[in-house]
């Protein structure tokens, strides 16, 4: 079999033979995610079946200025921060998480 022709299911099958990775354990309450290839959520987290972390009451963090990351951690509210509520929860591959960083329940809102 070619690798390139692999399912999904069957590539989960391969970790758990292996001893890949199985999901982490997630703790509830809001998180700031940042995701590979630039992208930063905020919500109230949760793990699905399939292994996404699920963010409820997302907020898409567009940009900061100026302030570095740690000053948009601490003041979401700044004129320097530009946050964007989303209308629908985000769903995040758990193995695209770079950084979680645990803030207040109301951070971003």
């Amino acid at each position: 079999m070619n690798i390139d022709d692999l399912t999904l299911g069957q590539i989960k099958q391969l970790q758990s033979l292996l001893g890949g990775a199985s999901a982490p354990a997630i703790e509830e309450g809001r998180v700031v995610l940042v995701i590979d290839r630039g992208w930063i959520f905020a919500g109230d987290q949760s793990l699905t079946s399939d292994g996404f972390v699920r963010l409820d009451n997302a907020i898409h963090v567009l940009r900061w200025e100026k302030i570095g990351f740690a000053g948009m951690i601490d003041d979401p509210g700044s004129d320097k921060v530009t946050l964007k509520k989303m209308s629908e929860p985000v769903e995040v591959p758990s193995g695209s998480i770079i950084h979680r960083v645990p803030v207040d329940n109301d951070w971003g809102v």
